[in-house]
């Protein structure tokens, strides 16, 4: 699984591409690359509309991701959370604590606003 960065104004957009499923053999990978794309940035958006599985070390990035930009003050908006991943954020109640959005141009907009 890839890691892409861009920037949309003063917002970094951090897509995980190049497979469909976050998983324990490439949790930590992940983790690091998404954590390394993040250091030092303002307020970003981690775009997931290419997976469509994740387990619960897939969650762990997550949650690892969100709260390193919380110790940083700045804000991590989900983008394209969809099918299983949904689901799974449903179940274990993270959509009440992430903010999770349709698509990278509304969360864009959400952290821009």
């Amino acid at each position: 699984m890839k890691v892409l960065c861009t920037r949309s104004g003063a917002v970094k957009v951090v897509r995980l591409e190049g497979g469909d499923a976050l998983e324990t053999g490439l949790a930590a990978e992940v983790k690091r690359a998404v954590l390394e794309a993040l250091e030092g940035a303002e307020d970003a958006v981690l775009d997931l509309s290419a997976v469509e599985f994740m387990d619960s070390a897939g969650i762990g990035v997550l949650v690892s991701v969100f709260k390193a930009q919380r110790r940083r003050g700045r804000r991590l908006v989900f983008a394209g959370v969809c099918g299983g991943v949904a689901a799974v954020l449903e179940l274990l109640k993270l959509d009440r604590i992430f903010v999770c959005l349709p698509d990278v141009g509304s969360a864009v907009r959400a952290l821009s606003a």
